[in-house]
Parts: C-alpha cells; structure tokens; sequence
C-alpha cells in the first residue's frame, strides 16, 4: 500500500487503485462510453446486441489489463475467460447471420481479423516482427474497412450503430493497438 497526499488530506490507497489513479483518463472516459453503449442497446435494441456490446467491452478490458501487466488473475485463468468470450461472440456472429444481418455480419469478421492480429502480436511477435509490414498492411486495411462499416451505417441512418463503430475504432487504436506506438512503427 502506499500513501497519496491531496493538501492536508493523506490516503491509504491499494495497489490496484493507483494503478487507477494513475491510468491515462482518455482511456477510462472511452471505457466508460463503452459501458454507457451496453446499457443503451440494452435499452433500445436486441439483447443480443447488447451482450454482443458487453462481452466486446469485457474482452476488451482484458485486452488492457493483460498488456499493461495489471491482470487479477493468473495467465490460465485469463485465457479460459477469454475462450468463453469468443464462444459468446461466435453465437452472437452466429445470430447475425441466421437473421441476414449482414452489415452485422462483415463488421463481425473485420473485428475477428483484428483479434487474430492482436493475438499474433502477443503470442508471437518474432513472427510479427518477422512480417512487420504485412502485419501493418493488413491491419491498415481491417481499420479501413471498420470506418467503411461507419460509413455504410451513417448512411442508412444508423446512427447508434455509427456512433458505436466510431467509438470502439477509436478504443481498439488508442487503447489496444496503441496508435501512437503503430504511428511511429510507420516511420520507422
């Protein structure tokens, strides 16, 4: 435990907590979006959406958590829950598809290619270093089609659905991918 000082005012803070004291506020605020969006669809959308919103927001944290090295659990325990989540998603994929939803559909596959490039960065990043222009490549080209999803929402006046799309384009680069870490690998 350690102590933080505001004035005159001392607190006795645990470790978990300053790590949230001291977590870049930009990502708590698009968290907290995030969060705000399950409750949202929950509200004026299918259940479906929005578990498919929530186990996304959870695979997401876990994502950050793992990455930033403040992880509650154990490496095991963090990819079995991550092994559920994708079953989750798969059902939810699964849906769209019997409901020929099919926007649904390409969105779901372009956020199962960046999953597969995030993994790859983890779990083998000799490889990815290996391939480190084809690995931008394609996952300039998965950002690329994610907006094109928020263009062709924006155009049926989805609005929901856009300003989602956005929203979690904007998480996975500032937050997963880090896009000012990526933005510098261009330079490079």
């Amino acid at each position: 435990m350690s102590s933080l000082a505001f004035d005159s005012i001392h607190l006795t803070v645990m470790p978990n907590a300053e790590f949230f004291l001291t977590y870049p506020k930009y990502k708590l605020a698009i968290l907290a979006l995030l969060t705000l969006n399950i409750g949202i669809y929950a509200a004026v959308d299918t259940l479906t959406t929005a578990v498919d919103a929530l186990t996304w927001v959870i695979l997401l944290v876990m994502f950050e958590l793992e990455t930033v090295k403040a992880a509650p659990f154990n490496e095991r325990t963090l990819h079995a829950v991550r092994n559920v989540l994708i079953v989750v998603i798969a059902l939810v994929f699964g849906s769209y598809v019997r409901d020929n939803e099919w926007l649904d559909v390409v969105n779901s596959l372009l956020w199962f290619g960046l999953i597969v490039l995030l993994e790859l960065e983890v779990r083998w990043p000799a490889l990815v270093e290996r391939h480190r222009q084809a690995f931008w490549l394609v996952t300039v080209l998965v950002f690329i089609g994610l907006i094109g999803m928020a263009v062709a929402w924006l155009m049926q006046s989805e609005w929901l659905d856009a300003y989602d799309a956005l929203l979690w384009i904007t998480a996975f680069g500032v937050i997963e991918v880090d896009i000012f870490h990526f933005l510098k690998l261009t330079r490079d």
